[in-house]
């Protein structure tokens, strides 16, 4: 169960919420690199300052995220630096310039980058 039935609302795991504030927090911040478990991946862009007037772009490295994150049954996180790791791929993408020739391995799947 990703939610908790509590008065027939439906709620999102604190679980998830958690995981969804620290990456939040680790973008805004800029210390996502060194949370994702591979330094190279932003290593050397600031991608807040390149990315801060195209909210598109962000918004898909949020979805990135939450369409790559997996939960049990009690709504537990079981793949939290998974996630952050491919949309810090995605930004890494996002912020590419013409001559480095950066490509995301393995590419993206459909599902991972559908907008909900």
């Amino acid at each position: 169960m990703f939610w908790k039935r509590k008065n027939k609302v439906l709620e999102l795991s604190n679980n998830f919420k958690s995981a969804l504030r620290h990456f939040a927090f680790y973008y805004t911040n800029g210390t996502l690199t060194y949370v994702i478990g591979d330094e190279t991946i932003l290593k050397g862009i600031d991608y807040r300052e390149e990315l801060k007037h195209e909210a598109s772009l962000v918004e898909q490295a949020y979805a990135i995220f939450a369409n790559n994150i997996r939960m049990d049954e009690d709504g537990r996180v079981l793949n939290q630096a998974h996630a952050m790791k491919r949309a810090a791929q995605w930004i890494r993408f996002a912020c590419r310039s013409g001559e480095d020739g950066y490509r995301v391995e393995p590419g993206f799947e459909d599902w991972e980058v559908e907008l909900h």
